[in-house]
């Protein structure tokens, strides 16, 4: 059920944009965590896919992508609430 859920999201493979909250960014060893809307599973961030800086509590737009490790955010970006 919870790989059904994950699916919805992921258009063959192709990114598509959500929004969230940060749950934790780790500065100093550049990844973190986002907690995305209509979602149960928190999704892992590395500092290279950020295109503007993050802090935990920040509203953020991003594409979530599959991965080999999993789902991930990439372009993410803070917005206004």
């Amino acid at each position: 059920m919870l790989l059904k859920k994950i699916f919805s999201f992921l258009n063959g493979g192709n990114a598509q944009e959500k929004k969230g909250q940060v749950k934790f960014f780790n500065r100093k060893k550049g990844y973190g965590f986002i907690l995305p809307e209509n979602m149960e599973e928190e999704v892992f961030v590395h500092a290279s896919n950020l295109e503007s800086r993050i802090h935990k509590g920040d509203k953020v737009a991003f594409e979530l992508m599959s991965s080999p490790r999993g789902l991930e955010a990439r372009n993410v970006r803070v917005v206004e609430a």
